[in-house]
């Protein structure tokens, strides 16, 4: 990986250049923000620049180091994320302690170049795994990087986040990701554009998005359409919604549904990502609490916490239909 194929982040990339070509590379960095907007990708091309002989500002792709970070067995590279031995997902999702020692003792051996640990899910280590790392950052070995990934950096201990070079990567533009679908994915302008519009900035997103994306449409169609009070017709969704595998993405939907009509209440249009009429006057805080408690439901079901889906929906969906605003948008 280069950084020359990375889309978007100019600003974070120059400061990981600059850092290199100027010999003041710190120990541990700290890459945030959303989900799928390219702080993986990025933290391997920083990899590569550690590593590349004849880096000028960017790896070569041709030496020997180039050729074999290509592989993924380069042993200055070091890749941890909350997967088991064989790489399959951690069932709980986390993080755990072996990983966390077997970095320490693979950190202990010199070697030519620089090693560079990426730790993807950095927020989702193990209380013991997360003190244990600790140590490891504060008294990092000669010749190391540490970058931490994080979608959820307030996740992380105040005392790790407070030894690493905080860098924030931001959603990309719309555009880009539109562009991204047009050319990689062979979707035509209006769908790609569609699809990025409801990705908030995140390709990994708008991928998932783009299957069973009009099932997930139809989900939020039938809670739109929900009457206020109507508990059977809210249970008998919720127990749907926690069978199904996409019940993150259908809630991110629903959030991006709640934005926009608060979104479309007070300013253009353009800047929601699905077509809706006004939102009547005076609704903004409670659709910022409907919002927030979607947001508070996907939390809750995810790692580390995972509550019970279906009592987590049935929850949810009751204070949906509680005081339901008078909005009549329609799906776009």
């Amino acid at each position: 990986m280069q950084f020359k194929n990375i889309i978007g982040h100019e600003k974070e990339i120059n400061i990981l250049k600059n850092a290199v070509i100027c010999g003041k590379v710190g120990h541990a960095f700290l890459f945030s923000g959303p989900a799928g907007v390219g702080k993986r990708l990025t933290a391997f091309a920083f990899g590569g620049a550690l590593n590349c002989k004849n880096f000028n500002g960017d790896a070569c792709g041709e030496c020997p180091d180039c050729r074999l970070l290509g592989t993924g067995n380069h042993p200055n590279l070091i890749f941890v994320s909350p997967t088991d031995k064989d790489g399959n997902e951690a069932p709980d999702g986390l993080v755990k302690i072996d990983r966390v020692r077997e970095i320490q003792n693979l950190l202990r051996f010199k070697a030519d170049g620089r090693k560079v640990v990426i730790v993807d899910g950095a927020d989702r280590m193990q209380p013991v795994a997360a003190n244990a790392f600790l140590k490891t950052l504060e008294e990092p070995p000669e010749g190391s990087v540490i970058i931490l990934l994080s979608s959820c950096a307030t996740g992380l201990l105040p005392t790790m986040v407070s030894r690493c070079q905080k860098i924030n990567f931001r959603p990309l533009p719309k555009g880009a990701v539109a562009a991204f679908l047009s050319k990689h994915k062979g979707l035509k302008t209006d769908d790609a554009e569609m699809i990025a519009a409801q990705s908030c900035g995140s390709i990994a997103t708008a991928l998932k998005s783009m299957d069973g994306a009009g099932e997930r449409r139809g989900v939020l169609e039938r809670l739109v359409q929900l009457a206020p009070g109507d508990i059977d017709g809210a249970l008998k969704l919720a127990e749907e919604l926690s069978k199904r595998d996409d019940l993150d993405d259908i809630l991110e939907l629903i959030k991006t549904w709640h934005r926009d009509v608060a979104v479309s209440s007070v300013c253009e249009a353009r800047f929601a990502a699905n077509p809706f009429s006004a939102a009547p006057e005076g609704l903004i805080k409670e659709l910022c609490a409907r919002f927030s408690a979607v947001e508070g439901a996907r939390r809750d079901i995810m790692p580390p916490r995972y509550a019970n889906k279906q009592l987590t929906m049935e929850a949810l969906m009751l204070r949906l239909i509680e005081s339901k605003p008078a909005v009549h948008g329609r799906l776009g």
